[in-house]
């Protein structure tokens, strides 16, 4: 990939369309994938066209209503608009698969930047929480861009060898944070279920209470280090503080 092309990569995920919430219980779920239902609602975003997309094709997977993300020195995201009320439900929920880790990839390199999987989360900040000279670049990034770039991402990475828990900024932009949540292939070709507080993470990482999502997306990446590598994802919904995450 040119590296011009690369931090619209990573920000491009912006637009807002409502998500309904069902209750299970005394918890109130905000479902994102249906993918029992195939991808309706989501659209595959390419970054540069002279690099060839990663493949999404829902399926199946050891009885797991999924999305399957075929990549092969390729970079695409499946992208789903969305608006979430954080502070009701601001735990994200998901399940993930991948075939195994890019042995050649190093996220703390702009030559490394592949991931077998990623969940990008779209980020609308407050104006206080942006500083003057992102607020000129991120001004610069649209006037190019003809889908909206947000002010901010967080990025849940499924990464080859940095330890889980590693939350750093991406090495294109400040203004996407990397959280890694698996690390190299104990796990893989198996389902994780994974569980994490959005909320609590964008405070973290961006300093302010009162972002809100946009939208979110999902993608297997491997334009840079190169290889191919398939991923899977499923069960994505957030629910309350102290609700159940309701995998199939």
């Amino acid at each position: 990939m040119h590296i011009s092309v690369k931090p619209i990569a990573i920000m491009a995920l912006g637009g807002v369309m409502l998500s309904g919430a069902a209750v299970y219980g005394q918890s109130a779920v905000v479902k994102i994938s249906n993918f029992a239902n195939g991808t309706s609602g989501w659209s595959v975003q390419r970054i540069d066209k002279k690099v060839k997309a990663t493949v999404f094709s829902a399926k199946k997977i050891d009885g797991v209503s999924a999305v399957q993300a075929y990549s092969n020195n390729s970079m695409a995201l499946l992208v789903k608009k969305t608006t979430v009320n954080l502070a009701k439900t601001p735990v994200l929920c998901w399940r993930w698969r991948v075939s195994r880790t890019m042995s050649a990839a190093d996220i703390t390199k702009k030559s490394g930047d592949d991931q077998a999987a990623r969940i990008y989360i779209g980020l609308d900040l407050p104006r206080s929480a942006i500083s003057f000279g992102t607020r000129v670049k991120l001004a610069a990034a649209r006037s190019g861009s003809k889908t909206r770039i947000p002010d901010g991402v967080i990025n849940y990475v499924w990464d080859n060898k940095l330890p889980v828990g590693t939350a750093r900024p991406n090495v294109y932009t400040k203004q996407a944070k990397i959280i890694v949540m698996q690390s190299g292939n104990g796990a893989a070709n198996k389902w994780v279920n994974e569980r994490r507080n959005l909320a609590q993470d964008i405070s973290r990482q961006f300093k302010t209470n009162a972002a809100k999502v946009e939208s979110i997306a999902i993608s297997s990446d491997t334009d840079n280090a190169g290889g191919s590598v398939t991923a899977a994802f499923a069960d994505i919904h957030f629910t309350t503080a102290n609700g159940k995450c309701q995998f199939s």
